[in-house]
């Protein structure tokens, strides 16, 4: 298989699910301009814990983090403790979010919106939350699903399920491996070059590449 049926295939998919794919971009959209820091911040805990399992899951466990604000209040302890009874990786993702939430908190007063206006940049927005180190557990791949999920369109999502549909129609090499940011950015690019060829930003295109590989449109 190759490029041109790939490109098929996005285009075919892309038309009848336009309506729904639109749907989802204008939520993530509304919660970057009207949501609060609160609810920025839940969206950064959802693509933590998306990282390493299902989609399916992590928006089970993050709709139970999410209750009665739990996850802004909670301390590290609770929060692991609540994970344990839903989630594989409680004690380190547990971790990560305590830590991360309370370096926003005491380092930019939890003020989501501000960051993201002072990094007004694609490369510096996403850096910003990839390559600081206190900003636990969160790389190349998170920071971008997290980004498009608050209605930033220019990241692509490179998940297993991306890597594979592009392996498969031989956009890049069976021994590709994202190793490290270059990488990341080199195969990024692959992703963008045929976005543009099929006329979809990278959001829209990770969610025709997700449907046609699991026949679902996920946050």
């Amino acid at each position: 298989m190759d490029r041109e049926n790939l490109c098929k295939i996005i285009k075919r998919i892309y038309l009848d699910k336009e309506n729904e794919i639109k749907g989802r971009i204008e939520e993530f959209r509304h919660i970057g301009t009207l949501g609060s820091n609160e609810d920025i911040f839940f969206e950064l805990v959802y693509c933590m814990l998306a990282a390493g399992t299902s989609a399916e899951l992590a928006f089970k466990v993050h709709n139970i983090l999410r209750k009665d604000n739990f996850i802004i209040s909670a301390n590290q302890k609770q929060i692991i403790q609540k994970l344990k009874t839903c989630y594989r990786f409680y004690n380190l993702r547990g971790a990560y979010i305590y830590q991360t939430r309370e370096h926003f908190r005491k380092s930019f007063n939890f003020d989501f919106k501000k960051i993201i206006k002072d990094n007004d940049s694609s490369e510096g927005r996403r850096d910003f939350f990839s390559e600081d180190e206190n900003i636990i557990g969160i790389g190349m791949k998170v920071a971008s699903h997290f980004l498009r999920n608050i209605g930033f369109m220019e990241y692509a999502i490179l998940d297993k399920h991306v890597i594979r549909i592009m392996k498969e129609f031989n956009l890049i090499s069976e021994q590709f491996k994202i190793s490290n940011k270059v990488k990341y950015i080199e195969c990024e690019l692959v992703l963008r070059e045929l976005g543009e060829c099929v006329n979809l930003t990278m959001g829209e295109l990770d969610f025709v590449l997700w449907y046609y590989k699991t026949g679902k449109i996920i946050k």
